[in-house]
């Protein structure tokens, strides 16, 4: 039987899903940006960090990711505190 692989929750994915979802967008990015800043909780400097791929904490990750519509626990993923994840 195939299993296929866990998905990849890093820092790097998740900025290609935030900036996928914002060139979608199309000219509304700086409006889907903000948007998704503020259903995030997140203040403008953890999210920059998350748009250069490099935020590292689990809980803004997890919180970007939800807003997102993807949630590491459905698939058993436990995101940590070092920008990793544990199955």
């Amino acid at each position: 039987m195939y299993r296929s692989p866990r998905p990849e929750f890093s820092p790097p994915m998740l900025r290609f899903f935030l900036r996928a979802r914002a060139f979608a967008a199309g000219e509304s990015a700086g409006i889907f940006y903000e948007s998704v800043r503020r259903m995030a909780g997140l203040d403008r400097a953890t999210f920059k960090c998350a748009l250069r791929g490099t935020l590292r904490k689990a809980g803004p990750r997890a919180a970007l990711w939800a807003v997102l519509g993807h949630f590491p626990a459905d698939h058993g993923i436990t995101l940590t505190d070092d920008g990793g994840q544990e199955p």
